[in-house]
Formats: C-alpha cells, structure tokens, sequence
C-alpha cells in the first residue's frame, strides 16, 4: 500500500521565500503550535472558505489557489494553512485519523529540501518543490526536517471530497 502518492495539480511556483520567512520571524505570536510541539507551526490563510487578509501578501499562494480551483476537480478550499518546521527538528510519530485511506486534505512542498515523512511498515517520502501529495494521515508517521532551514509546506483541504484521493486509494 502507497502511504503518498503526488497528485495532478497545477505546481506552485514563484512563493517569496524571503517574505514568508519574514512573516513568520516578525509575526511568530499569530502562528499556532501544532500537536505540542514547539517546533511545528501553522497559520490560516484560507478559513471555513475565506482569505485570511494576510492571503494579499502572498500573491503567488492566491493565484495558485484560483488556479487549482479553475482547472482541476477541486472547486473550493476550505481550509489552507502554511505549515513551518524549524531546521533540524522533527513532528515525532503521529496519527491523525483512525483510518487508514489517502487523506482529503493535500500537501504542497514550498521549501522541503532535507526533509522527509517516514511511514510504519513503509518507507520514506520526499517532497518536490511546488508539488502536491495526499497521504495516509492513519497510518503512523513522523517528519524529519534535517535540514538547516526551515521546511515550508501548504497544507489544503478542498470543501467536500478531494477526487485525487479516492482516485486509487490502494
């Protein structure tokens, strides 16, 4: 059984790296930690369907969000977040679901260089810049950031079913 798979949607290209860092280095306060650890953020740029007003300082983020929704089977976000692991850390081994089927929500790598996702009784996974992956959120995993940067990725959950992971979901 596959635990990620990259899914056919448009690449994100053209993310200001340097603004990004910058807002996260300046507005640190507004982003959440996830799952108690300290070294694993995240911050809303699209909630229950609307734009964050940050969304406008990231022009390359929107237009690749209306592009997604023009020309694939996803029509709406509802949820979309920047996800940022700091250098040489890790999201130890998790679960996020009691399932184990590809989930709704997907993964896009914005700067993964030196990182992975290891799944229990599988192998591990690599991210290519500015593309897209669903995985196995029930199958435990962990991340691995080894590198001396942070690793920068959008997590995107469509509203209603993503048809890239029911799409052969073995």
């Amino acid at each position: 059984m596959i635990s990620c798979k990259q899914i056919p949607i448009p690449k994100l290209e053209g993310v200001d790296l340097n603004r990004l860092m910058l807002f996260y280095k300046m507005g640190n306060q507004f982003f959440l930690e996830r799952y108690n650890t300290h070294s694993w953020k995240s911050f809303d740029l699209i909630h229950e369907e609307k734009d964050s007003p940050m969304m406008k300082h990231f022009p390359a983020i929107k237009d690749w969000v209306e592009l997604v929704k023009k020309h694939t089977a996803i029509k709406e976000i509802k949820t979309l977040y920047l996800s940022v692991l700091a250098p040489k850390s890790s999201i130890p081994w998790h679960t996020d679901r009691s399932d184990d089927v590809l989930s709704n929500s997907y993964i896009t790598s914005i700067a993964t260089d030196k990182s992975f996702i290891e799944f229990e009784n599988d192998k591990k996974y690599t991210y290519k810049t500015g593309f897209s992956y669903v995985i196995r959120t029930g199958i435990r995993h962990q991340i691995m950031n080894l590198s001396d940067d942070y690793r920068i990725t959008i997590c995107t959950t469509p509203l209603g079913d993503n048809p890239y992971a029911s799409m052969d979901n073995k």
